[in-house]
């Protein structure tokens, strides 16, 4: 009598066949993890799109309603006093002409009406409870805490104000002021890229002597150079009927530059949201924008000193989004054509505008 002998296999995978799947797993995680990481930056790059949207209806209902737009901020205040309520000059030193520099009424608004067009326009964006943050103190100068509510306001991390692809709504200054990821365009700038560093490019792209942000010259209102937001310091006002190269070819506000390691201190990202003044943080001017991983971290030609960047820019790899002065908002690559790009961010240049974007 014969007899067969089963032998059963163990259950389970080997080893080699366990390192095989986990070969093929790790394969597809790397095939699909870019997809992954596109789809949503191409969502925050949306929500960014939808936060410049809000901002520009918000400036044109303004508009609506005050026969202008949102001027831009200002130093001091014209009427500015000390606190015995006698005028002090030193609060409106507003005249200055290049070769002159650094020598304006600086560095915020004495009290609310000085505060910059995203505060302005914050009724028009269903946040009417923040702007009543804001009060309308006498402008003391030198300012007074708190002066005008500037720090009230500036406590509130406004959710539209900030790119998601660059970080979400914080605060900083040990959680006491928010920050802008947007910038109102004040034209063409007449001077340096990034402040004290000398790189004035050749015309048309540039044009010197170097003036410095409160530079007369650099408010946002001398002919042939105007921008949509403009220094309201002698009382200037902006109305569409200013914008003589049209309103879809003249963009209102964009997206500002600032150092990847930077976010936070940058020379254009280190005061309060609301009231910095005519300043980097909420102006920039018709420079050619610049990438947050490619804009130096730096001043250049040092290794700490803070760089004031005069350039709009973005977070997002491939370009930046920019709102119009019709309301429109378009994305436009970092490769965008240098003398197009001027033309957009200038009003009454007459130039035409052929874009290829």
């Amino acid at each position: 009598m014969s007899s067969s002998r089963r032998t059963n296999r163990p259950g389970g995978f080997t080893l080699v066949e366990l390192l095989v799947v986990i070969a093929i797993i790790g394969v597809l995680v790397g095939l699909l993890l870019p997809a992954v990481q596109g789809a949503r930056e191409a969502a925050r790059r949306v929500q960014c799109m939808n936060n410049m949207k809000q901002m520009g209806l918000a400036a044109l209902n303004f508009e609506s309603a005050y026969k202008k737009l949102p001027e831009g901020p200002m130093d001091g205040d014209p009427e500015a006093v000390d606190y015995s309520g006698s005028p002090n000059p030193a609060g409106y030193n507003y005249r200055e002409t290049p070769p002159a520099y650094g020598g304006t009424t600086c560095c915020r608004a004495a009290t609310r009406r000085g505060f910059n067009q995203f505060y302005k326009i914050l009724p028009f964006m269903e946040l009417p409870q923040v702007y009543d943050l804001g009060r309308d103190d006498p402008p003391f100068w030198p300012n007074q805490p708190n002066n005008g509510g500037e720090d009230d306001v500036a406590k509130v991390a406004v959710s539209h104000y900030y790119c998601p692809s660059r970080r979400p709504p914080k605060l900083y200054n040990n959680n006491l002021r928010g920050r802008l990821d947007y910038a109102g365009c004040a034209g063409f700038f007449q001077g340096e890229t990034i402040e004290n560093t000398d790189d004035i490019p050749e015309p048309p792209l540039g044009l010197g002597p170097r003036g410095d942000e409160r530079s007369n010259v650099n408010q946002g209102d001398t002919p042939g150079r105007k921008g949509a937001i403009v220094w309201p310091g002698f009382g200037t006002k902006r109305t569409l009927g200013d914008i003589t190269d049209g309103l879809s070819n003249s963009i209102m506000f964009a997206e500002k530059s600032i150092a990847k390691k930077r976010y936070g201190t940058d020379g254009g990202d280190n005061e309060r949201w609301n009231n910095s003044g005519w300043d980097e943080d909420c102006i920039r001017w018709h420079f050619p924008p610049i990438s947050d991983r490619q804009a130096p971290e730096f001043r250049p030609g040092t290794t700490s000193s803070t760089a004031w960047r005069r350039y709009f820019g973005a977070a997002h790899a491939e370009g930046l989004n920019a709102v119009r002065c019709d309301g429109s908002v378009n994305f436009y690559a970092y490769t965008v054509d240098a003398e197009l790009w001027k033309n957009l961010c200038v009003i009454d240049d007459g130039e035409q505008i052929q874009e290829t974007e």
